[in-house]
């Protein structure tokens, strides 16, 4: 009991004796899988790897072998470990399961069960054992525009002239160092092969090799982690410390992955971990869809699942449930010219159906037109009648604003995936912010956005004059605020400034402190309502109504802001306590306000303005294929199908295998479950000017009897090797004429 006790006090869990005390109550029915998917869940033991076809029914098979293993198996619950990519995936599994163990094996059985993205698991880990690394159990979570600043700060300090470089990309390249465990030579030689935008990409790859150091050490400093560092820490963590790996890798005695062809180095790296001491692992994922490359997905963990884990068992879920199967055909010709992947091919039960549009335009205005006219007619004589049974899918961002433009032309109603999220919002910024100091004044990032917000007298000069300091002394920014040197050089307005907000974040921290659980046994809500109004309070303690009021001249638009920060104060009363037993977590105010904090952080990466893609309003969605990976609809257009927009031009111009385009492709068409519609255009206006295009060349893999071509252009169609020659050469001069062009401005 006391072992059991020394692991449950990790994540949180039952005892064993506890779980094995639950006998199912009936058979779990498998009646209605298919004869693969009830293999995939009736195998216990060893490495298995389900390779699911896109719409073969995944989730409901991992639902059923999670089921599986508690209610029949009788495995402890809190042995196994689920992990997907996305919190909407996570929690929709999660759900599913509790449901179905509930209904055979009764309430309770499924308690201690974990189920999470990769990144919570890894914030859960670190808050246990990150002063291991070096860091507090309060380290804070930075988001995207947190790095941002810090990184244009950094170079403003090595005098190089932020304006001149993106530092989203410097941070994109940052975390794909990390990903690869890459660090001093190893980093630089990367970052030595890159290639970046705008400036020559030497100038790229001093800047990143500069910024790099810099920003770990200003991270370490805040006692702060970026989305990366939760990743390659707790590899750091699980290789470093066997005492941790051994203890994590026998309380998780049965692993399952989603979406397992979108892992990384360092994701992959934590699998192996984790399994040191079992081979108890199942694999879920499908080759054909890796298209994320780009961001450090690794198809070959999957593609060379066996050679890391001998005697792996395969299953194929090849039966597909969404589409037609003219659909179907057209998407396994597509795929099957790609080299490298497990063959496969989907069919289907539900019968041809319609054959596939083939429909060449103009131009892009042109493409944009036939495809709200074709959604109009729909809409209106077609039994497809609702607005969100229609997408637009297309391989780059700045494709979908001419779509927005005749979208909102025909008044159309329409949703871009994408938008701003909740969390992006300033004044949520800015409360967020304030809490995170509560639990980790060392957060530089926030402390710098609110020391004067609301406005207490403390000018840009004084602030520079701190962080220079903080910088030049190698110590945090609230270190720096009590140095005497600083003081001494302050004006008396700046000083009464500092010393009121010092004094309101301790006054926040202090009655934050004074409430905890223990005073409230069998009264959760009690204390969590207690959490949730001193967050209404801090409000009122800092003054936001009133520095919302002196933002906005519209005081209706300052009290929507201010109703915005009083429902995320409210929420807290909704959060999810651990269980009691587990003494190290939620046991606190200031805890409950960690994880919190830790939850809205991960929510906000993973989960766009709280899942946009499970948004049910009635309209058009508008999304890249990268966005609409997991998605699908009855009608799709797939549109821009030209060489150039997809495959995307960089990919030719670099010569790198196309299999990853193809599978974008094989993507969009797989999203589709009646309808599908292939639009290309046989020009693209540029710079005022008609550029011929060549038909996008995976079109030429789809069989012509699945085809019903129409071309609604005036321009002829290429018959010719040399006339196809000609075009392109006059492209690449006229697009190497405005380089000129652009060079001498």
């Amino acid at each position: 009991m006391q072992d059991c006790e020394m692991k449950c006090s990790l994540l949180g869990c039952q005892t064993d004796m506890e779980v094995q005390s639950k006998k199912p109550s009936k058979k779990l029915d498998l009646s209605r899988l298919n004869s693969e998917q009830r293999t995939a869940v009736l195998h216990v033991d060893g490495p298995l790897l389900i390779l699911a076809g896109a719409g073969s029914g995944k989730t409901n098979t991992m639902t059923h072998r999670i089921a599986y293993l508690i209610a029949e198996k009788n495995i402890p619950a809190h042995r196994i470990l689920g992990m997907s990519f996305t919190n909407k995936a996570a929690s929709e599994l999660k759900d599913r399961v509790n449901a179905l163990v509930t209904k055979v094996a009764g309430s309770g059985a499924s308690k201690g069960l974990i189920i999470s993205t990769f990144h919570s698991l890894c914030v859960r880990i670190l808050r246990e054992f990150a002063p291991r690394l070096g860091y507090t159990s309060e380290f804070s979570i930075l988001d995207t525009s947190d790095q941002e600043g810090i990184v244009k700060e950094i170079l403003k300090y090595i005098n190089i002239d932020s304006k001149k470089f993106d530092p989203s990309w410097i941070l994109f390249q940052i975390g794909q160092a990390k990903n690869r465990f890459l660090s001093g030579d190893g980093a630089d030689r990367f970052f030595g092969t890159l290639k970046g935008p705008k400036v020559s990409y030497d100038d790229y790859s001093v800047a990143v090799q500069s910024v790099f150091p810099r920003y770990q050490e200003r991270l370490k400093l805040q006692n702060a982690m970026d989305f990366d560092d939760l990743l390659s820490n707790t590899v750091t963590l699980l290789e470093e410390h066997p005492d941790v790996r051994q203890k994590l890798s026998e309380r998780f005695q049965y692993i399952l992955v989603d979406e397992y062809q979108d892992t990384n180095a360092a994701q992959f790296r934590m699998i192996q971990a984790l399994t040191s001491t079992h081979h108890n692992i199942c694999v879920v994922g499908d080759d054909d869809q890796s298209i994320y490359a780009w961001r450090g997905a690794d198809p070959s963990h999957i593609l060379e699942f066996h050679q890391y884990f001998p005697n792996t068992k395969r299953i194929t879920l090849s039966q597909n449930y969404r589409s037609t199967e003219i659909i179907l055909k057209a998407a396994n010709e597509v795929i099957a010219k790609n080299s490298k992947r497990h063959p496969k091919d989907l069919w289907s039960e539900r019968g041809p159906g319609s054959p596939i549009h083939m429909v060449a335009v103009e131009d892009d205005r042109s493409e944009s037109q036939m495809v709200t006219d074709e959604i109009m007619r729909r809409v209106q004589d077609q039994p497809i009648k609702n607005w969100k049974d229609y997408a637009i899918l297309y391989r780059s961002n700045a494709q979908s604003r001419i779509f927005e433009e005749a979208l909102r032309l025909h008044q159309i109603p329409y949703k871009l995936v994408g938008a701003m999220s909740f969390l992006d919002r300033k004044e949520v910024k800015d409360l967020l912010c304030y809490w995170k100091l509560v639990v980790n004044p060392q957060d530089d990032s926030s402390i710098r956005r609110v020391i004067n917000w609301p406005p207490r007298g403390i000018g840009k000069s004084s602030i520079e004059l701190v962080h220079l300091h903080a910088l030049n002394h190698q110590v945090s920014f609230y270190d720096a605020l009590k140095s005497d040197e600083v003081q001494a050089a302050l004006t008396d307005r700046a000083k009464k400034g500092i010393s009121s907000f010092l004094g309101l974040i301790d006054k926040l921290h202090t009655s934050l402190a004074v409430i905890e659980r223990q005073n409230f046994l069998g009264q959760e809500d009690t204390f969590l309502s207690l959490i949730s109004e001193w967050a209404k309070d801090s409000l009122m303690q800092i003054g936001v109504k009133e520095a919302l009021q002196g933002e906005e001249e519209d005081l209706v638009k300052a009290q929507r802001r201010f109703e915005n920060l009083e429902e995320l104060a409210s929420a807290i009363g909704m959060f999810e306590l651990a269980p009691v037993a587990q003494p190290e977590l939620h046991q606190t105010g200031k805890a409950v306000i960690q994880d919190y904090l830790s939850q809205l952080s991960l929510n906000s990466k993973e989960e766009l303005d709280k899942d946009k893609k499970e948004d049910n309003q009635n309209a058009v969605t508008v999304i890249t294929l990268h966005g609409a990976k997991g998605l699908e609809f009855p009608v799709v257009f797939l549109v821009g199908l030209e060489d150039g927009c997809l495959p995307h031009q960089r990919t030719i111009d670099e010569g790198t295998d196309l299999s990853e385009e193809r599978r974008l492709f094989y993507v969009g068409i797989t999203r589709a479950r009646d309808e599908l519609f292939l639009v290309r255009a046989k020009n693209r206006i540029r710079y005022g000017k008609a550029i011929p295009r060549n038909p996008c060349r995976f079109l030429d893999d789809i069989p012509q009897d699945l085809l019903l071509e129409r071309d609604e252009s005036s321009t002829p169609d290429f018959k010719s090797e040399e006339a196809k020659k000609k075009h392109e050469d006059e492209v690449a001069d006229f697009f190497a004429e405005i380089q000129k062009r652009l060079k001498k401005t």
